[in-house]
Order: structure tokens, then sequence, then C-alpha cells
């Protein structure tokens, strides 16, 4: 029975890293595609153990430097096996979505900063600056497209499309050397939950256990998370009397705080949406709206997160 096992488990793995491979692959061509890369990963795991998922992720790596090379593979090697390891972990332990999430958020931020201060000291590469560096040429090469429209379009426009141009070039930029870091926790945290949820919905048809996350409308972020953020705060402004420049610091944390309350905000708008008799596409299409409005709206909806938070309005705890 055990040899069984063990031939089926050794079997399943090659298959699962054969299907890691061809993600990595269709990654060169569709980026999205390397967000999946630990699902079969956390499948296999739950299936045959962490030990296996290891084996398969790590034949996997090896495969990709081959076929695609080095630097490809250790993109894959540093920055999603630790994530798809964390997120299988907490799987295999049967731990709360939430705690797991967490795992595999914390995983990920480690392997993104990792991999940018070895692409800093391997290759020299600045990896903030060659992102501004990317956006302004796009820019440009937008800018240059409109400057060289045929004669007759309507001037005024044009130069309004320029002005334009330039202040989202002046936005990114400030956002990408100033924000970086608060960007990154937030896209760890969208990373981790997407592998999760993907994971939980095919679980069922691998004939696997997986706990299913309740739903945005029942998340809430614990208290805990807001009185250490609040620690951080004051201890940046207690630095600040001793003349140490902690501006891009505090700058970071607000913009974490005010991503996780509007988060927390939105979960509160879909709950009380859910309990509404409004029906399931109208519902939709309000939450689409709500994402893409900014401004007003959206500090309204974190400060709803704020009070959800202290006060628990959907009563869920």
């Amino acid at each position: 029975m055990n040899r069984n096992f063990k031939t089926s488990s050794i079997t399943e793995s090659a298959m699962i890293t054969g299907i890691l491979v061809i993600l990595a692959y269709l990654s060169n061509f569709f980026s999205l595609v390397m967000f999946f890369y630990p699902t079969p990963a956390i499948i296999l795991a739950k299936r045959k153990g962490l030990k296996y998922a290891a084996l398969s992720l790590m034949a996997s790596d090896i495969l990709v430097s081959m076929l695609l090379g080095i630097q490809t593979g250790m993109i894959f090697l540093i920055l999603y096996t630790p994530l798809a390891i964390a997120l299988a972990y907490g799987v295999c332990k049967d731990e709360d979505a939430n705690k797991t999430i967490l795992y595999g958020s914390a995983a990920y931020m480690v392997s993104f900063v990792v991999l940018i201060l070895l692409m800093n000291a391997v290759m020299g590469v600045n990896f903030v600056q060659q992102m501004t560096e990317m956006y302004d040429e796009s820019i440009n090469i937008m800018k240059e497209m409109v400057s060289n429209m045929p004669a007759g379009t309507n001037t005024a426009g044009t130069e309004q499309m320029l002005k334009t141009f330039d202040d989202m070039g002046k936005t990114m930029n400030f956002i990408i050397t100033n924000v970086f870091p608060a960007i990154l926790v937030v896209a760890s945290v969208m990373t981790s939950y997407i592998n999760y949820l993907v994971a939980s919905k095919f679980a069922k048809r691998f004939s696997i256990s997986i706990r299913q996350h309740e739903g945005l409308s029942y998340f809430s972020f614990p208290r805990t998370f807001m009185a250490a953020m609040a620690a951080l705060l004051i201890l940046s402004f207690v630095l600040n009397l001793f003349n140490i420049n902690v501006s891009l610091i505090q700058v970071n944390l607000f913009m974490i705080v005010f991503a996780a309350m509007f988060f927390q905000g939105f979960a509160v708008l879909k709950f009380f949406l859910m309990r509404s008799s409004i029906n399931k596409t109208l519902r939709t299409i309000i939450l689409a709206m709500v994402l893409l409005m900014s401004g007003g709206f959206a500090q309204m909806l974190a400060i709803v997160g704020l009070v959800d938070l202290a006060i628990d309005l959907r009563k869920i705890k």
C-alpha cells in the first residue's frame, strides 16, 4: 500500500511539474499566467503532502532555467516558489483561510525584496529606477504619437492630451519612487488571496478539501493590525523629532492604512448589498462602479472601514 502511494505520488508530482513548466512558458506571452504558478503545487500538497509539492516546484524551477534561461528560472525560484510553499503549508495544516493567505503574503513580500536586492547586487539593476524609466519611455512614445497626428486635427485637444500625459508621468513617478513598498504589500496580499481562492475552487474536482474562504463580504482585518500601524506611525513621528527623515516611511504607512481601510469598507458595502434584495447583476455593477470611482468616495469608504473595525458594523465577530 505504501509502495503504491509512493508510486502515485511520484507520478502526480511529475504531472504537476509538467504543468508548472507549461505555465512558466505561457507567462512569456501572457504575464498574468505567472501569478497562478503556485496553484497546482497547492493542490498537489493537499493530495500527497508538502514534500512532494516542494520537490515538484524545485524540479520545475530547474527545467524552467534550462528551457527559458537562468534569469527566468531565478524569478520563479525566488519569487513564486516560496509563495507556493507557504500557501501549501497553511493548506496542509488546515489553517484558517485568512491565516494561510497571510503566510503567502509574507513569503511573497520577502521574496520580492530578495529578488530586488539580488538584481541590484548581481546585475547592477535598480528595480525602482528601471520601472520609472520604462514608464517614462511608454509615456514619451504616446506623446510622440499624439504630436505626429495629421495636420488639421484639433490643436487644443492635442495640447490637452499632451498635458494629461505629462501629469500622468509625474503622478506615476511619484507613486513608483515613493509608495512602492505600499504597492508591494497590497500586491502580495492580492496574489496570495487569488491563488488560495483558485485552489479552493478546484479542490473538489481533485477529491480534496481546502477550507473555503468565507468571502470578501465577511473579511475583516484584526484590530491588532490597526494597533501595529498606529504604533509604527507614532514611532515615525518620534524619530522625526530627532531630525531623522522619515517622510517616505510615513507616506507608505498612510498608504497601507488607507488601502486596508478601503478594502475593509468595500467588504462592508458588499456585505450589506448581499443582505439586501438587490439582484446579483445590479450588485456587481454597483461594486464595479465603486472600484472605478476615486477621490472623496474612496475616502468615505475608508472611513466606513475604520468604523467597522472599531465597532463591528456587520456583527460578524
